[in-house]
């Protein structure tokens, strides 16, 4: 079964939408499309009246249609299913990626009630989200950006799924791919040497399997989330890994989400390297 990609939409931002078509073409994958019509918090639905729930339900179709349009006009060959939900955004994602390839979802306007529950809900889908995702905030000059795709990599730990979408990608939209690494404030030069050695050797495969890719490597020193969110500026997409076991630690991804000015990926990792 081909697995889809998952987009949310809003209604107001396509952005993440024409993201989603165009990794469901480059994928031969089908599309699916969620829209939440529910309220803030679940608990208010019993002050909303009969006509302002069918009000709110009519509101979300309307939006879901005006995507089913503009999907028959793009991407007609695109299979794509359509879900109208009262779930709460989070809830929904989470449950759909676990069958998802992809989930797309954007990055604008974060509303009170979701600072008061935690934070947005691309920040909460970047530390959980059971399949890679993509956040992709409204930027109106990612095609002109020079950077091509970053992809952030941590050299002790496996990233096999992370290399693979960062090298797809960059072969994809024909733009250079920059491998980054980022080390502490004190390294010592030798530690840095050697880091440069190991970034090396774990690219040496990928650039064999994706020759017409071209890969530049940067061994940064500084803070990991100031280093990313600076690359977000020049960059088409930015590629972060996240441990799925990362416990207390807020994930990298949550801290470039937050400033991102291009589109930004955080795929789950497990493996640690010898």
């Amino acid at each position: 079964m081909n697995r889809p990609v998952v987009v949310g939409v809003d209604g107001r931002h396509q952005a993440p939408l024409r993201f989603a078509i165009d990794e469901a073409r480059r994928r031969g994958a089908p599309l699916r499309v969620l829209h939440c019509a529910a309220m803030p918090f679940e608990q208010m639905e019993i002050y909303v009246s009969d006509l302002g729930y069918r009000e709110m339900l009519a509101a979300g179709q309307r939006v879901l249609d005006e995507t089913s349009e503009l999907l028959q006009q793009e991407a007609p060959e695109i299979p794509t299913e359509y879900d109208l939900s009262t779930r709460t955004p989070v809830d929904l994602l989470l449950e759909e990626g676990a069958s998802a390839q992809l989930l797309v979802i954007g990055i604008e306007d974060i509303p009170w009630y979701d600072r008061v529950l935690g934070g947005a809900v691309a920040g909460h889908l970047a530390r959980v989200a059971p399949c890679p995702m993509v956040a992709v905030p409204e930027v109106d000059d990612i095609l002109a950006r020079h950077e091509g795709v970053v992809v952030a990599l941590d050299c002790t730990r496996a990233a096999d799924e992370l290399l693979r979408l960062a090298f797809d990608l960059a072969q994809h939209r024909r733009c250079p791919l920059h491998a980054l690494t980022v080390m502490a404030q004190g390294s010592a030069p030798d530690d840095i040497d050697d880091t440069r050695v190991v970034l090396g050797e774990v690219l040496a495969g990928w650039r064999e399997a994706y020759p017409e890719v071209r890969v530049q490597q940067h061994v940064v020193v500084g803070a990991p989330d100031e280093v990313c969110r600076t690359a977000t500026q020049g960059a088409e997409l930015v590629l972060v890994g996240r441990s799925r076991h990362h416990g207390f630690r807020r994930p990298l991804a949550v801290s470039v989400l937050r400033h991102a000015a291009c589109p930004v990926g955080v795929v789950p990792t497990d493996e640690r390297r010898g």
